[in-house]
């Protein structure tokens, strides 16, 4: 029986999980728990032309628009229509998405889609609702949570197995596979304004640059327009979906900031990111008018209960507190459309994945839909993949030398600033020049402690960004100098 090891416990793992386990051994190693991941996180849902109205081929030019049409259109097309299949499935095995009160599936309607074609699942708590179901499915898995992954073991120009340690003993070991799976998400925590789940802290990027696995598209992070700001300090996602439902973004003086731009409040991400860092940058407060929202509390009761917890008085002003920030990260391991990487019986899916089919901008929603296809790709590669022997391996760890990394705090100050929605060539110079003080790149994982870790992996991620923003000869979507002349919103 082969064996398959999957680093990440969320949506595309786990998806993974599902399709292997009745012929594999599967393992899931998370340095969480079960629930830490961004799939359990996701707020706004997920994309597909299920609608009689709507169709795979609408879906594709809104995410080729959206991406600005640097999608590879063969990903794109396997997205949007093996998706709706992948979604249908779960739907007869007992997912339950939101309906109408006489029965049809409701339909949300988000930034730079054509149409209604948004499924929901308690409002705004689709990924939760997903992620748990999947995970459910789950029944000849063993999961190995609270451990991280050090290293990936290459052998005879193949992935072998990875070095992990456990992290409550500080114990590591090697796990030996016929397959790794890369399921680890973005770097979301390389920013300190970020939706990201607590654990996203580039992991598996960082393991695959390490080995020399192909990178790709790395100069696109996507911020969203409207995270939680209250103090200058973020507290979760505000979901594209009431912007959907009729909410426009204003300054303190109730100004439509979006008005007279194409879409308005639902452009595509970059652009009223793009907007709001700017009218920010005048001196403005930036809220989210709920006031044409019918039963908000109702239809997002997972932003109510955030709006609640940290006492934002939206009942008396219709006003939410908001800003810009880290979301999602369209660039990362080289994959082609059956989840495969540069490096044999590696496979990598998710947003830890680029098989550009996001482009340089991510069309809202389409993040858990490629979960789905990227897993189900994964897997039916995997199936087909001939068996190994395997055997135990050892890695051998060099001596330990002097650590000197930067404060996580700093390192994210400088990210936002250099690497965030605006960029300038000499921005990006001077943050790689202030990069190379540190000895991150010549760390061995094994004589890092946890901490330690995440702050070499942001510190190789974020060197991978700014050298990728400098080779972009022009700005495009997520990717945005401030001096190109040519540049457009």
């Amino acid at each position: 029986m082969k064996k398959v090891l999957i680093i990440g416990g969320g949506l595309a793992g786990c998806f993974v999980a599902t399709r292997l386990q009745d012929t594999c051994a599967v393992t899931i190693v998370t340095k969480g728990d079960r629930r830490e991941s961004n799939s359990m996180l996701a707020q706004g849902g997920i994309a597909a032309s299920l609608d009689p109205g709507d169709s795979p081929q609408s879906h594709e030019e809104d995410t080729m628009k959206a991406g600005v049409y640097h999608n590879d259109e063969a990903a794109v097309k396997q997205l949007v229509t093996l998706g709706p299949k992948l979604i249908k499935a779960l739907i007869a095995a007992g997912m339950t998405f939101d309906r109408h009160p006489d029965g049809p599936l409701s339909f949300g309607l988000e930034g730079a889609h054509s149409h209604h074609r948004i499924l929901h699942a308690n409002g705004d708590q689709t990924g939760e609702a997903l992620t748990s179901f999947v995970q459910q499915q789950l029944h000849h898995v063993i999961w190995q949570t609270q451990v991280e992954a050090l290293q990936l073991v290459v052998q005879n120009g193949a992935c072998q197995g990875v070095l992990v340690r456990h992290l409550a003993t500080g114990k590591q070991e090697v796990l030996v596979a016929d397959a790794v799976v890369l399921a680890t998400g973005g770097l979301g925590n390389l920013f300190d304004f970020t939706t990201n789940d607590r654990t996203v802290t580039g992991d598996g990027i960082a393991l695959a640059a390490r080995e020399g696995v192909k990178l790709t598209d790395m100069a696109f992070v996507q911020f969203h327009p409207t995270l939680l700001s209250i103090d200058h300090h973020c507290y979760g996602l505000i979901t594209e979906a009431i912007r959907g439902a009729g909410a426009i973004l204003v300054d303190e003086n109730d100004t439509k900031i979006m008005a007279g731009v194409p879409c308005a409040d639902l452009a595509p991400r970059d652009v009223v990111a793009r907007h709001l860092t700017a009218w920010q940058a005048q001196g403005h407060q930036l809220f989210l008018d709920i006031s044409k929202v019918a039963n908000f509390e109702q239809h997002f009761p997972g932003v109510t209960a955030n709006l609640d917890k940290h006492h934002v008085p939206f009942r008396q002003t219709s006003r939410i507190p908001i800003q810009p920030g880290a979301h999602f990260m369209m660039g990362g391991v080289a994959a082609d459309l059956n989840a495969g990487t540069s490096l044999p019986r590696l496979w990598a899916v998710g947003e830890v994945a680029c098989n550009r089919v996001h482009g340089a901008n991510r069309l809202a929603s389409n993040s858990l839909l490629d979960c789905l296809v990227s897993g189900q790709k994964a897997a039916d590669s995997i199936q087909q993949m001939p068996e190994q022997a395997l055997s135990p391996m050892t890695v051998t760890t060099p001596p330990a030398r002097p650590i000197h990394l930067p404060a996580l705090a700093a390192l994210q100050k400088r990210a936002w600033a250099d690497l965030g929605v605006e960029r300038t060539r000499p921005q990006l110079q001077a943050f790689l020049r202030w990069l190379q003080q540190f000895n991150y790149a010549q760390l061995a994982a094994a004589n890092l402690s946890a901490d330690e870790l995440t702050r070499a992996n942001l510190c190789l991620c974020s060197q991978l960004i700014a050298q990728a923003a400098l080779a972009e000869p022009k700005s495009l979507g997520a990717h945005y100098m401030k001096e190109d002349a040519h540049a457009t919103d």
